[in-house]
């Protein structure tokens, strides 16, 4: 093996040596660098390793120059020592300088810069779509502003379907819009162009590994439903079984992670410049929708959604969901059985008086009692996901945004609604007092007031819309009542379902819906098996609690009769504390033991004379370098547990 090569091996062994000793000391940081700093410092001193070296050649009495070979080990030990405290400076300072997990990978960074050249992109054409639809300049005026909903919907109809999506969610959540920007913004449900046919079987190839011929008896290529991020194919498999496809449009998923990437920036810049966005809070809003956004994005979460709706409406005949194919279902396609029917809104005007009352109040019923009872709930009803079916049953479709409540919000959510249908503005102060945060600066006077107002309005003005409902939401807002986001959510289904309701029975609004289911989930809320068992796990906590109470109360009266109870404190019982005791004293131990070292070191290098080892070398300065050496490293030492305690390193 040629020389220089095997000089290089040698390098790079005693680098791996000297990284992994150095993990030992500097603990976070990658192998990578600790390798890098300590084969860097061994090239650079590689030149002045050699010169030392060279002056542990002694004279002999011949006049030639020999090796001392034990002064020659004795200084290599010394070299590679000092070499060692170099690495660690050079860790120290780059880790004070560029700390352990600021700087991507070289991988991580292509894929950023890959990302941000993405991103950039979007910008451009985001900004030139902001700007020549006229939301550039509705923004700074607010929402409530003329011609914001109109200029909104011109822009999320020009940016996509990320945007698209993200528009049909704000079009019912009236706790955050305006109805006059809610109304706007429900024109965006309207049908998507199909994607083209040979992306869609692409699609389906990549995710089964097949050609869609060899898994399906039939496919029809012609989607008969499509929207901003999937459309839906009807099929047959094998068997001849029917059944309907999802299948996401191809590329919808990389452009959601851009534009969600961009939407955050956004709403964050928003919060900063708007007052009007720092009142609303879109920042957590943009993040809530964001999130939720790509969870729907991968339908084998959908398909376990379906199948929870499906168990939370076993016990009702008259609403029936798909069945999912999980064996055929994947991120990004979703196999069910089809549901045949047409939008329940489209049928309306063929149904007697009597059936619209009724499929009214079922629709209403179930989606309280999963509100409120079992908890899971559909979290998108606007009426394209409402068909009626066939023999005369409801189907709900599409599950992809599936709300979740425990079962103490679900107490404090049903007591509201109770108090809005009873116009009890206390109560329904209360409950909101106690299931959303509420400031400590809010004046519950002031607030139980509005909301008096607003429920006057919701009961004694005949309008049950709604606009009147966004009155509650207004008042929230006006208070800055943060509403968590499944609770939101709740509100959210209830004001979708609200168009549907309505369109039924004009008579049939969100007051009367409640007020008309309220009396069977009370019922069910208060059933005596489920009181049963609240009271059962109640009672058992608080007798183990109770069984301790005596003994504890006869102890500590016992002890005050005869003048025993004290109260001992010790101090550093804590074993945090204790901890911080010896660290700080470590530290001080080391920062003593440094300085002196330090001093040592250029005092034996600064005296002359010492015994002559070497014509060049005398033992003051070998004592020196080995001290000084010591010193460096405990400083070092030092550092680093300052540096990691700063940063709050581990």
């Amino acid at each position: 093996m040629p020389a220089p090569i095997l000089e290089l091996l040698v390098l790079a062994l005693l680098a791996v040596a000297m990284a992994e000793v150095a993990k030992r000391i500097i603990t976070g940081v990658s192998f990578v660098r600790r390798f890098v700093a300590s084969l860097l410092v061994f090239l650079l001193t590689l030149p002045a390793g050699t010169w030392v070296m060279e002056q542990t050649r002694i004279v002999t009495p011949d006049g030639t120059l020999q090796v001392s070979w034990p002064i020659f080990l004795l200084v290599m030990v010394l070299c590679f020592v000092w070499v060692f405290a170099a690495a660690l400076t050079g860790l120290v300072v780059l880790e004070m300088v560029l700390p352990s997990g600021s700087m991507p990978s070289p991988i991580q960074s292509a894929r950023d810069i890959r990302m941000a050249l993405r991103r950039h992109r979007r910008y451009l054409q985001l900004g030139w779509i902001a700007m020549s639809s006229g939301l550039w300049k509705a923004l700074r005026k607010g929402p409530d502003s003329p011609g914001f909903g109109e200029a909104l919907v011109k822009m999320l109809n020009r940016s996509g379907v990320t945007f698209i999506k993200l528009g049909q969610v704000l079009s019912t959540r009236p706790d955050v819009l305006p109805n006059t920007v809610m109304t706007a913004l429900s024109s965006l449900w309207d049908t998507a162009a199909p994607a083209p046919e040979q992306n869609i079987r692409t699609m389906l190839r990549s995710q089964w590994g097949r050609d869609p011929e060899e898994v399906l008896g039939s496919f029809d290529d012609t989607p008969f439903a499509a929207a901003s991020i999937a459309q839906v194919h009807r099929a047959t498999l094998k068997d001849g079984t029917a059944v309907v496809i999802k299948v996401q449009r191809p590329g919808a998923a990389e452009q959601v992670v851009v534009d969600s990437d961009i939407l955050l920036r956004f709403t964050r810049l928003a919060e900063q410049r708007f007052a009007w966005a720092r009142a609303m809070g879109v920042d957590a809003l943009g993040r809530g929708m964001t999130k939720a956004l790509k969870e729907e994005l991968d339908y084998r979460r959908e398909a376990r959604n379906t199948k929870a709706i499906a168990a939370t409406l076993a016990d009702n005949p008259a609403i029936t969901t798909p069945v999912v194919d999980e064996e055929l279902t994947r991120e990004k396609v979703l196999v069910m059985s089809p549901v045949n029917g047409s939008s329940l809104v489209s049928k309306v005007d063929t149904l007697d008086d009597d059936t619209r009352h009724e499929l009214a109040r079922t629709l209403m019923t179930a989606t309280l009692q999963g509100i409120l009872v079992h908890g899971i709930f559909h979290a998108d009803l606007h009426p394209g996901n409402i068909l009626l079916l066939d023999d005369g049953r409801i189907g709900l479709l599409d599950f992809g945004s599936v709300g979740v409540i425990d079962a103490e919000t679900r107490q404090l959510i049903a007591a509201l609604l109770v108090a809005f249908v009873a116009d009890d503005n206390s109560a329904a102060t209360t409950a909101v007092t106690a299931a959303f945060d509420v400031g400590d600066e809010v004046d519950r006077m002031a607030l139980q007031r509005d909301l008096g107002r607003a429920l006057t309005l919701l009961t004694h003005t005949g309008d049950e819309s709604a606009a009147t409902l966004n009155e509650f939401f207004t008042v929230m807002r006006d208070y800055r009542i943060t509403i968590p986001g499944d609770v939101a959510g709740a509100f959210r289904t209830l004001t979708s379902l609200e168009g549907t309701l309505t369109a039924l029975s004009a008579d049939y609004g969100l007051l009367a819906g409640a007020e008309d289911a309220m009396p069977s989930i009370i019922t069910k809320l208060a059933a005596p098996k489920q009181l049963a068992m609240i009271t059962a796990s109640t009672a058992t906590t608080s007798a183990l609690l109770a069984r301790r109470l005596p003994a504890r109360t006869e102890q500590i009266t016992d002890m005050l009769a005869r003048g025993q109870y004290t109260l001992n404190t010790r101090m550093l019982s804590d074993d945090s504390d204790r901890e911080w005791l010896r660290s700080r004293l470590d530290d001080a131990m080391s920062s003593l033991f440094a300085a002196v070292a330090v001093a040592l070191a250029v005092v034996f290098i600064v005296i002359p004379g010492g015994p002559a080892i070497t014509s060049a070398l005398t033992g003051y300065d070998l004592a020196g370098a080995a001290i000084g050496c010591v010193g460096l490293v405990l400083i070092l030492r030092l550092m680093v547990r300052l540096f990691t305690r700063h940063s709050g390193r581990p």
